[in-house]
């Protein structure tokens, strides 16, 4: 008799709670709250393919590239000739000049005069031997104002110039190898760069569906506590339920509205944080799709590795760490004994108070110089700087011995934890479903009255807790996927390199 009580008593409330527009517990509600703004409809791939394109770590992920490229090109350009014009067009001279007499006294007299100069010079750097080779042509004409009017020309048609310091450490020849390397591992960054812009997108986006989640939870929750306490209010009525229950229940319908204000709070914070990720602007609001798990592929630890060790900038920035350190150490040598520069010039010179005639007639011109540097007394600072220099290296060298350990523990992690999270999912998503299923029971048991309040809050509690696990199991699915594409720079869906078409823009 009093198993029928209760049943019509949880029927009632049941009821009751339809007409309210309440749901039934363990069911989901038919919709969230209707957005007040222009709802944007949004996968995951398509919050991928918006970041790529328009977030602003990618555009700086981009500007960067960018950047390296011209470094390079810079670089490039100085292994090739350069042209250059040099002149003062025109030099006017109107000053007083000291002149010194055949008696040895001085004086002033004035100068007037008027100059051009024009030279075209045809430049290239040497790499191996750290010098450079010129050849030049230069014109020069002066006109005098002092009344006479008087013009002289000053020809040099062609002239070859050498410059070489004889001790050198050839910093255009380390450049030859340190730049490619430098450019290499800034391509391979960048691709890096907007992998992680893809794994900031997967964060933000499943940040919004467990946002969601946990607001269908704070709204379920209201629902099933307010049928709960109006049941047990029943049963107070009755004398089958203690104050204490009574009590209990009504601060739990009590902290559920509390709830339902948090979620909310919380889900529009999460929106505009994907939105303003994903570069969206205007008062758009969004709606994310759940995905299903992400997709598994056989991943070997061998494979991982190996991809890495070819695609990952990590292999560039070592190479290029330690030629820099070579590099330092070679220019230390340089720098700690004598120098010696060469510069030897070659060619033909005319003159005349002609155009034409200036270059007719021509005459040898030679120049040549052996400049000497002797440090006499140094008191050891040569050879500190070559020591200082060996311990950086040395110091270098340790860096990136420990970088590169630390690289394939987290590559070994990487896999471990992507060949085990396809299980995992599938674990919690059955979770889920059986959490579902044991609350439904726990409902109608409590109704009959054969369990007690903290049972049912118990088996809400795993229910709500078993759906944002199975929410936070999808996230690294993808998340854990995304990380091997960030490490290794491969597509294992399409077994293709990753490459952006924005370096084919530059």
């Amino acid at each position: 008799m009093i198993r029928s009580i209760l049943w019509f008593i949880g029927l009632a409330v049941i009821g009751t709670s339809a007409v309210r527009g309440q749901t039934l517990p363990g069911q989901k509600p038919d919709s969230v709250a209707a957005p007040p703004r222009d709802t944007l409809h949004l996968t995951l791939d398509e919050a991928l393919a918006m970041a790529a394109t328009q977030s602003v770590d990618a555009l700086v992920a981009k500007d960067e590239m960018r950047s390296a490229y011209w470094t390079y090109r810079n670089y490039k350009a100085d292994l090739l000739p350069s042209l250059t014009f040099s002149g003062t067009l025109p030099s006017l001279n109107k000053s007083l000049s000291s002149y010194q007499k055949e008696d040895g006294s001085y004086e002033f007299i004035p100068s007037r005069s008027l100059s051009e100069y024009a030279g075209l010079s045809l430049s290239q750097n040497i790499p191996y031997t750290g010098g450079k080779i010129s050849i030049q042509s230069q014109l020069q004409r002066i006109d005098q104002l002092d009344g006479s009017d008087k013009t002289n020309w000053l020809s040099v048609p062609a002239v070859i110039t050498l410059e070489q310091p004889l001790i050198t450490a050839r910093p255009l020849h380390w450049s030859m190898k340190i730049e490619p390397e430098r450019y290499k591992e800034a391509t391979q960054q960048f691709f890096v760069d907007m992998e992680t812009v893809s794994l900031q997108t997967i964060q933000h986006y499943f940040n919004l569906l467990l946002s969601v989640a946990n607001r269908e939870i704070a709204e379920q929750t209201l629902k099933n506590a307010t049928q709960l306490y109006d049941i047990a209010q029943g049963k107070k009525r009755l004398g089958l339920i203690s104050d204490n229950d009574l009590l209990q229940l009504k601060l739990g319908k009590l902290n559920a509205e509390a709830g339902i204000v948090t979620a909310n709070q919380d889900y529009e914070q999460k929106v505009y944080a994907l939105r303003n990720y994903l570069g969206i602007t205007g008062d758009l609001w969004i709606e994310a799709e759940v995905p299903d798990a992400a997709p598994v592929y056989p991943v070997t630890l061998d494979e991982v590795r190996e991809l890495a060790r070819v695609n990952n900038p990590i292999t560039y920035n070592t190479r290029r760490r330690l030629l820099e350190a070579r590099q330092i150490i070679a220019q230390a040598r340089a720098n700690r004994g004598f120098q010696v520069d060469v510069y030897a010039s070659i060619g033909f010179t005319g003159s005349n108070t002609k155009f034409a005639p200036s270059y007719r007639n021509l005459q040898d011109r030679q120049v040549a110089s052996l400049g000497v540097t002797i440090p006499i007394l140094d008191w050891g600072k040569g050879k500190g700087r070559v020591q200082v220099a060996k311990s950086q290296a040395e110091v270098t060298r340790h860096q990136v011995q420990q970088d590169n350990m630390d690289f394939e523990e987290t590559i070994a992690l990487a896999v471990q934890r992507y060949q085990d999270q396809a299980a995992l999912t599938e674990l919690y998503r059955s979770a889920d479903t059986v959490a579902q299923r044991r609350y439904r029971t726990a409902f109608e048991t409590f109704v009959m009255g054969q369990i007690n309040v903290l049972d049912i809050n118990a088996a809400q509690t795993e229910e709500n807790t078993a759906k944002r696990n199975y929410i936070n199991q999808l996230y690294y699915s993808w998340l854990y996927l995304y990380n091997l594409r960030q490490i290794t720079l491969y597509d294992f869906g399409t077994r293709s390199h990753i490459v952006y078409d924005f370096l084919l823009d530059l």
